[in-house]
């Protein structure tokens, strides 16, 4: 019985990282693809969102099946290790509309950090962390 709540707990956690950190790209990609005009935002940039958030969210959910999640219990390993996802997610969706290859890659990986950051200090983030938690207990080493 205990093994079966450890495993719908450590579920819950995976359900609400992917939905969460995608939303979270998401909205920085689609953010600074208006360039902060949000009024020209159209279906397609939501599209293209949408595709930047759940790709980024991707490596994140898949973490959790290695013996590395832990590594995602903290705040800022989590938030550091979603920004290289969303660059990478951002670099592969679309082209810049900014100067350079990588300047949108590069701020909209800042701006998820940062998001993600902040969104780890709400009750919702706190809520997460919680569930983060049932990743943190390891077995003991054999005697």
């Amino acid at each position: 019985m205990k093994r079966r709540k450890l495993w719908h707990r450590k579920q819950q956690f995976r359900a609400a990282l992917c939905g969460h950190k995608a939303v979270e790209a998401a909205a920085v990609c689609l953010f600074l693809m208006v360039q902060g005009q949000l009024a020209a935002v159209t279906l397609v940039h939501v599209e293209v969102a949408t595709k930047t958030g759940l790709l980024a969210a991707f490596p994140a959910v898949a973490l959790t099946f290695t013996r590395f999640a832990r590594h995602l219990a903290n705040r800022w390993t989590s938030s550091a290790f979603f920004a290289a996802c969303t660059f990478m997610a951002d670099a592969a969706i679309h082209e810049s509309h900014y100067p350079g290859e990588y300047t949108e890659a590069a701020m909209t990986a800042a701006g998820a950090f940062v998001f993600s950051v902040a969104v780890s200090y709400t009750p919702v983030g706190r809520k997460i962390d919680q569930l983060s938690e049932h990743f943190l207990h390891t077995t003991p080493a054999p005697e």
